[in-house]
């Protein structure tokens, strides 16, 4: 039987190998001993909103990267900060296996592709918190984006377990549309509230769109055709962004459905005391404006502001009108 391991296995990689395990598949996990211990003791529960919550036992958890030997399949979870040596210990231990990339950011895959010949990018536009031990809750709605040529023992169980799966020959271009969204996470972190409290404010919103905007301009500057994200371009998200907080909050019940409780994994790296992407978010853009000659400066505030929330430990609490005063 077709081995899936999960490496890097958090909250989405916990969430997205129990789905795959519920599908039919063979899964192993790998993460830190926090979730092993989690899972051994309360079982690897799966939720989404409308849905009973499903429940497995016998999970198969390794903290240990050697558990990779043998895999058919690596789903890889890591933080964009540690794809290099994910990489490296892919290809000592599982060589032959296809690995599958569900990170955020636009740089994974040429790293990945230096060390391992078989590669697929996938996208994954979907929320997970964990607010018990053990459960995983899928806050937001959408679709996994995955490219053409990842493997069919991956896709099915998914499938299987009510997972949506797109598949695509444009995963660039959805990696892009992914990352602009994802410069929600650091005001998120800043906010230090749930999603949906910081985007029912209008000053929050016009930050992100401003970071967004600039995400923009240097995608074009790089010829890159930006994708859809949940089947909405990054221009109608910002249209919807723009309009009054009560019309915002109507719309968004009805066409996001975020959930009340959903947060991002940035705001959890911060409480946490973790490692945070910003490099691969922010500082993408930032990177690449300064190669292309452009100039970011929301995104550059907004991830100093964050890099110091990080640096102290704990979030400054913005709300939408302290952003906007701040960044704009």
């Amino acid at each position: 039987m077709t081995i899936i391991t999960v490496f890097g296995a958090g909250s989405i990689g916990c969430y997205l190998g129990g789905r795959a395990r519920q599908g039919g598949a063979r899964v192993r996990l790998i993460g830190r001993p926090r979730y092993r211990d989690a899972i051994a003791g309360h079982g690897l529960r799966l939720s989404r909103s409308g849905e009973a919550p499903v429940t497995l036992s016998d999970v198969e958890f390794a903290t240990d990267p050697s558990a990779l030997s043998g895999s058919d399949i690596v789903a890889l979870c890591v933080k964009s900060q540690d794809t290099e040596e994910a990489a490296r210990t892919i290809a000592a231990q599982a060589p032959d296996a296809w690995v599958v990339s569900f990170q955020n950011g636009v740089s994974n895959l040429p790293i990945l592709r230096e060390h391992v010949a078989k590669v697929s990018g996938a996208v994954v536009p979907f929320n997970v918190t964990a607010p018990e031990p053990g459960l995983f809750h899928q806050g937001t709605d959408g679709a996994l984006v995955i490219g053409p040529d990842a493997p069919d023992e991956l896709v099915g169980p998914l499938r299987k377990a009510g997972v949506s799966v797109e598949v695509t020959d444009a995963v660039e271009g959805h990696l892009w549309a992914k990352l602009l969204v994802n410069l929600n996470n650091a005001l998120n972190a800043l906010w230090g509230g749930s999603l949906r409290d910081g985007l029912v404010q209008r000053g929050y919103r016009r930050v992100l769109t401003a970071m967004i905007r600039e995400g923009l301009r240097v995608a074009e500057a790089e010829g890159i055709d930006v994708a859809t994200f949940n089947g909405r371009s990054p221009r109608a998200l910002l249209k919807l962004m723009d309009k009054p907080d009560w019309l915002y909050r109507f719309l968004m019940d009805r066409i996001a459905k975020i959930d009340r409780t959903a947060r991002s994994s940035m705001l959890d790296d911060l409480e946490l005391g973790r490692a945070n992407e910003l490099e691969y978010l922010q500082g993408e853009i930032v990177r690449r404006a300064e190669r292309t000659g452009l100039d970011v400066p929301v995104n550059r505030a907004v991830m100093a502001a964050t890099q110091a929330a990080f640096s102290q430990k704990k979030s400054p609490r913005l709300n939408g009108a302290m952003m906007q005063a701040r960044f704009l």
